[in-house]
């Protein structure tokens, strides 16, 4: 079963790049899809058999995702600051985390 998952998800997220490489907007459309909560939830409940926990997943995930797209900050202002992508990324990760803290301080 650890086998599918892995093969399943490598498959989204190379062919997510790929799509990308053609054409950035649809390769972000496929991304934006929550298909990776979506995989998590029903290898979750399907391995746990409990909606509970699946309905305290889906809670944390709605709340971490507004801090998560802080994360692209660096690169929508790329064209003005001109920084190479590892400062952006290095830059956004950082956001993000400092974010995602503040908003599970904050709902727990």
């Amino acid at each position: 079963m650890l086998l599918l998952k892995i093969l399943l998800s490598v498959v989204i997220l190379l062919g997510a790049a790929e799509v990308a490489k053609r054409s950035p907007l649809f390769g972000a459309v496929i991304i934006a899809l929550p298909l990776v909560s979506m995989l998590s939830m029903v290898w979750l409940y399907w391995e746990t058999n409990d909606s509970a926990k699946v309905s305290e997943f889906a809670r944390d995930i709605f709340y971490m995702v507004p801090p998560s797209l802080l994360f692209f900050l660096p690169f929508l202002f790329e064209t003005r600051t001109h920084w190479p992508f590892w400062q952006n990324f290095s830059i956004g990760v950082f956001i993000m985390v400092v974010s995602m803290g503040i908003i599970n301080f904050l709902i727990k």
